[in-house]
């Protein structure tokens, strides 16, 4: 027969295995506080603020019109990043007085001269628009 104190014995340093075992916080992962969150509904129109000690902020709004925001956190390397949306039936910009958002290229200069055959056709082109064809006719 087994003995109920036996087994109550295996019970319990079964579980304070499982205590040890158990995974515990990590002490260098950071948390943060909110510190400002107000929010806003009426119908299709919202807005949105909120403030969290480890400065990211965000700041949107938005109804039948659109959506306009501004957003800023801090980068890995401690650069502050703010970004702004403005996205209405004109499509989204975003900018970045930050500077954050790549920039396109220059334009690249052509290497090789234009061909004749090909300036002659541009200017052919050019004098059938002038003279009222539209290639549709053709």
């Amino acid at each position: 027969t087994t003995n109920p104190t036996n087994m109550k014995a295996a019970v319990f340093v079964a579980l304070l295995a499982l205590a040890t075992a158990a995974p515990r916080p990590d002490s260098s992962i950071e948390s943060s506080e909110l510190l400002h969150d107000e929010r806003a509904q009426e119908g299709a129109s919202y807005s949105t603020n909120v403030e969290i000690d480890n400065g990211i902020s965000i700041a949107e709004s938005g109804d039948d019109d659109g959506v306009q925001g501004t957003y800023v956190f801090t980068a890995p390397n401690g650069e502050i990043v703010e970004m702004r949306l403005v996205a209405n039936e004109n499509g989204a910009v975003f900018e970045s007085p930050s500077g954050h958002l790549p920039v396109a290229p220059l334009p690249v200069q052509a290497i090789h001269p234009i061909p004749e055959h090909a300036l002659e056709a541009i200017e052919f082109a050019a004098q059938q628009r002038a003279s009222g064809v539209d290639r549709q006719d053709l």
